[in-house]
């Protein structure tokens, strides 16, 4: 079964994109899918609701959402894990839980930094990433590794959500 991995720096369109790309997938390719929000997973390992900054529960976080995606796809379902995955070893702790015979697919999204204080700044759900200077240091440290991988690389500034999801949708399906 496929599992799409969507990762990308903070307000990239992480969270949209992969609901996105599940409900097309689900509807163009008829296939049972689910959304794994790497955040949600560190929330759940977290009942305090600290700041985000813990890398072993960040570690831990990835490890059960790659055993939460083996579980889903027992059940016959594609599964979207959107998340902080950009470095090697932190894609490392969630494909490590998955079956060997995974068919994984990589996405990074790409935006610049003004989109994103913008998107960051409107949603009224955000905490910290709200912050410029916060956001402006995640920036220039976000250095997405993926050695190796086949990756698509999509710059989410100037698409439309729907725009974006088709490309991935279209990207992961073989042409007849």
């Amino acid at each position: 079964m496929l599992v799409v991995v969507i990762s990308g720096p903070i307000a990239s369109g992480k969270s949209a994109l992969s609901r996105a790309v599940a409900a097309q997938l689900e509807e163009a390719e008829e296939v049972a899918t689910a959304v794994i929000d790497l955040d949600l997973v560190y929330e759940t390992l977290d009942p305090r609701r600290r700041t985000k900054d813990d890398a072993d529960l960040w570690a831990e976080a990835r490890r059960v959402a790659g055993r939460l995606t083996t579980a889903l796809l027992a059940e016959n379902r594609c599964v979207v894990a959107e998340g902080e995955f950009a470095s090697d070893q932190a894609l490392d702790e969630f494909v490590g839980e998955l079956p060997g015979t995974t068919d994984l697919r990589l996405v990074l999204l790409e935006v610049d930094f003004d989109t994103a204080l913008e998107r960051a700044s409107s949603d009224a759900t955000r905490g910290l990433s709200k912050d410029e200077t916060f956001l402006s240091r995640h920036y220039r440290e976000f250095r997405p590794e993926w050695v190796g991988h086949d990756v698509l690389r999509l710059d989410t500034s100037e698409s439309t959500l729907d725009e974006a999801a088709r490309a991935v949708v279209d990207w992961l399906t073989p042409v007849s």
